[in-house]
């Protein structure tokens, strides 16, 4: 019987086996969705969530330290083996997990440890455990001593994240060739390249347009990063529900009036709807038009509406 010790260490040898650290996550799902189609003949059945892998360093330490408080739980409760942990043993630490209290986000971060180290497919529904609501997040939505702090050196770095709705980890890696210009010179959209190894084109609010646009010209030299500084207490989690509810509301003002989206600079805005499942239908969601809403949450680097929702109604 290994010691709680060692059973922590051998899972976490499990999750070091997966490190794909510099690899692209996107690259590798559409090279299994083609292996899965091949052998099956169609994609029923095929989760994206269970490409092989953890690409992400952020990601591989969350997934660590879930794995450790589990490994504690499954010593404590007798099961010192690898081999003893079955689904149905992982399924019982999530309840307990969850009757003492725990959010739901929480219990999904737990459960998708659990599912990547174990090559389990463990699904809330079927345990019966709690959906996660987008009613119930608090991040960013209460004041914090961060919010007292003076980020005025940064201001030009915060113009261009609440112009576009960048992932903090974009704002150090921006580069003048990532911003694309019309004909009279103005920055209209972003190249990101962002979560998961994707690559997506985010357009720029029109009422920054300009003012990123004098960003860009005044900083740019020899197509370095704009950006080498950003402070980690800058609330840019919220900057980007800002820029969907911003731009959401933009959109629909240029429908109502009959005017090229985002002001005729972005043609192929449309491209960012990318909606899946029960986000795809012909009717209006929440009075919002679906395909506006998709092209939003697109631009943010998902295909959610209820992200979207979620910000308009707060901001708006």
């Amino acid at each position: 019987m290994a010691s709680k010790k060692q059973l922590n260490k051998s899972l976490q040898h499990r999750l070091s086996e997966l490190a794909r650290f510099g690899q692209s996550k996107h690259k590798a799902k559409q090279l299994a969705k083609a292996d899965y189609l091949a052998r099956h003949g169609n994609l029923k059945g095929w989760n994206p969530a269970k490409v092989e892998g953890i690409f992400s360093i952020k990601t591989m330490e969350t997934y660590r330290a879930a794995i450790e408080t589990a490994a504690n739980w499954f010593h404590s409760h007798g099961y010192k083996s690898v081999a003893s942990i079955t689904p149905e043993v992982c399924k019982s630490y999530l309840k307990d997990r969850e009757s003492k209290g725990l959010s739901a986000w929480t219990i999904s971060r737990d459960m998708a440890a659990l599912n990547k180290c174990f090559n389990y497919s463990l699904c809330k529904s079927d345990i019966g455990l709690r959906e996660r609501l987008q009613s119930e997040v608090i991040r960013s939505r209460e004041v914090t001593e961060s919010d007292n702090r003076d980020f005025t050196k940064f201001s030009d770095a915060i113009t261009i994240a609440l112009s576009c709705g960048c992932r903090r980890q974009s704002v150090k890696q921006l580069r003048p060739a990532d911003f694309l210009r019309n004909t009279q010179g103005m920055v209209y959209a972003v190249q990101l390249h962002e979560k998961g190894g994707k690559d997506r084109i985010a357009p720029i609010l029109n009422n920054y347009k300009k003012k990123v646009t004098e960003i860009v010209n005044r900083l740019q030299h020899d197509n370095n990063i704009l950006f080498t500084k950003y402070d980690s207490h800058i609330d840019n989690h919220d900057f980007r529900a800002v820029y969907a509810a911003s731009l959401l509301h933009q959109l629909e003002e240029e429908r109502a009036e009959g005017l090229p989206l985002c002001g005729g600079d972005f043609d192929v805005l449309r491209k960012n709807c990318n909606l899946r499942g029960r986000d795809i239908s012909d009717k209006k969601y929440r009075g919002h038009d679906r395909d506006i809403m998709g092209a939003v949450s697109g631009s943010l680097g998902h295909n959610r509406l209820d992200v979207v929702m979620a910000c308009y109604s707060r901001y708006i």
